[in-house]
């Protein structure tokens, strides 16, 4: 199994002019290639951890993607400097996360050095997968 790790300044955006920096802890595994996992750390404690498909940070790097209870999508500061705005929604809350694209699309390289696109069905073995749902061993 191989890993991409690297943590990440987030801002969580809670109005025009006001943010709220956060790290995400981005990781990514080679066994479970279609997944992403973020644990948001605010003060040294982790507030919150979402698993998202990687597809939707590549996809969001070019145009808003997503529906639902992740939607993603390039935005440029009024400095110039582009950002990735990531949307998390339960059904309590929506929070709006702002990352640096430069520093996103580096570890997404990382990632993709590890599996491509489009190549993750070559390192899933669906059927073990599916035996041990079938199984009841999830």
């Amino acid at each position: 199994m191989s890993t991409a790790k690297r943590t990440l300044e987030m801002q969580l955006l809670l109005g025009p002019d006001e943010t709220v920096p956060v790290a995400g802890r981005f990781s990514y595994r080679s066994d479970r290639p279609y997944e992403v996992e973020v644990a948001f750390v605010s003060r040294g404690e982790t507030v919150a951890t979402w698993l998202f498909a990687r597809d939707l940070l590549l996809g969001g790097l070019r145009e808003e993607v997503g529906e639902g209870d992740v939607r993603v999508w390039p935005a440029r500061r009024v400095t110039g400097s582009r950002q990735v705005h990531i949307e998390l929604a339960t059904d309590d809350s929506v929070c709006e996360l702002a990352v640096r694209a430069a520093e996103l699309a580096a570890w997404l390289e990382q990632t993709a050095a590890i599996v491509p696109p489009g190549h993750e069905d070559r390192h899933l073995d669906m059927d073990a997968h599916l035996a041990r749902l079938l199984a009841g061993k999830c």
